[in-house]
């Protein structure tokens, strides 16, 4: 058990130690975006599964348009969906649609521009290129091929890969169960009007978006009062779950209780401080193999706290190759300041140019200005000290 304050690498690594990996479902293929794939998909047919036209035109044999103008018999009209019923004899053509079937005998389209339509029903072809404008079977991939490897994120791309090689479930690793629990007698619901030294709960709807952005449904339990009851009422029903996310009451104060409670619920914290800013009272249990999250109560701490240890734990959960990517390198546009003696996390603008990552440090008001916050989409990660513009620095995307 570690209860000394770790770093945020430390932090992470002992997250990440502890978050299992779940296993794999197999699910209908709608609901499998976001997934992980836990299976190798191979395609069962050949892709394309039949020579097709590229463009909308004229299926004719090569050596009918080796000089030009030609005139060819249109023998056949060939919208998409519909299979040639007569090979290509010397001298005719067949119109045909893009995806169209190309007929026996063909091995060239003509594009539709480079023709013109005589008065007798023939075609004249006024123009005959180089490339044969058709995208014969099996060129995409061969059936039996590996088309998905196992560790994919199942994005709108695979989904439909996945639907061209005729899969209507696909396995995925199995998502994590999420609950999100508010703690503080001051929140009140969203639409309610705040009263004297009452504030709107936003962190659980932050916290359910940012789950559900990971690819990870996740269940609101409402707020828990600053009572012992309440909290084990529904601290008990969040460990029922594979990870429980608890806003607020994990600092220092006479009503700060989730600590005490979590440990009369048999939960064994790892570590209980993270040194940096926002985000220091950031506590990490265990209860068997479920996790539990104590984030901080300022809504821009919750937020960067999720972003660094409670997302990569629901990627590895979910069976991702990398559950924790990198930072990205790039170079300070402006001077920035960081105050204080811990390393800090700030809100941060960060674009691509030319070749490289260009970082803008955003002013806000601190761990409570999530207005401000929401104009980033990255952090950088800074030590105490000033910088200046064309700095090498390291940010973390937002974006996820």
């Amino acid at each position: 058990m570690t209860l000394d304050m770790v770093t945020p690498d430390e932090a992470l690594g002992i997250v990440l130690a502890h978050a299992p990996r779940l296993g794999a479902e197999t699910v209908p293929l709608a609901e499998a975006v976001g997934g992980v794939l836990a299976e190798a998909v191979a395609a069962d047919i050949d892709l394309p599964p039949f020579d097709k036209s590229a463009m909308d035109g004229y299926a004719v044999r090569r050596q009918d348009v080796a000089r030009v103008p030609a005139d060819l018999a249109m023998i056949e009209e060939l919208p998409a969906g519909a299979a040639p019923t007569r090979d290509l004899a010397p001298g005719a053509c067949a119109k045909i649609m893009t995806g169209a079937p190309v007929p026996p005998g063909a091995d060239v389209v003509i594009r539709v521009e480079d023709t013109e339509a005589l008065p007798d029903g023939r075609v004249r072809i006024l123009r005959a290129g180089v490339r044969p404008n058709i995208c014969l079977r099996g060129e995409d991939v061969r059936r039996g091929a590996t088309v998905l490897e196992p560790g994919r994120v199942v994005g709108p791309a695979e989904i439909g890969v996945l639907a061209s090689v005729g899969r209507e479930r696909v396995a995925i690793g199995r998502r994590p169960r999420v609950a999100v629990l508010a703690t503080g007698d001051e929140l009140v619901p969203p639409g309610a009007i705040p009263g004297p030294g009452e504030i709107r709960d936003s962190n659980s709807f932050s916290l359910m978006a940012a789950c559900r952005r990971a690819g990870v449904p996740a269940d609101l339990l409402g707020v828990a009062r600053d009572n012992k009851a309440d909290l084990r009422a529904k601290i008990g029903e969040g460990l029922r779950r594979d990870v429980l996310l608890v806003s607020g009451g994990i600092s220092m104060g006479q009503w700060d209780l989730v600590p005490e409670v979590l440990e009369e619920l048999g939960v064994a914290v790892r570590f209980a401080k993270v040194n940096m800013k926002p985000g220091k009272p950031t506590m990490f249990a265990t209860h068997g193999e479920r996790l539990v999250f104590g984030l901080p109560g300022n809504p821009v701490s919750t937020l960067v706290a999720f972003r660094l240890f409670v997302w990569p734990a629901l990627r590895k959960m979910m069976g991702h190759p990398q559950p924790a990517p990198p930072p990205i390198d790039a170079v300070l546009a402006d001077k920035a300041s960081v105050p204080g003696d811990r390393l800090s996390y700030v809100p941060a603008d960060l674009q691509h140019q030319g070749d490289r990552w260009q970082a803008r440090a955003i002013e806000t008001r601190g761990s409570a200005d999530l207005v401000g916050f929401c104009r980033a989409n990255a952090l950088l990660v800074l030590d105490p000290g000033n910088y200046t513009p064309g700095t090498r620095v390291k940010a973390v995307p937002l974006e996820l």
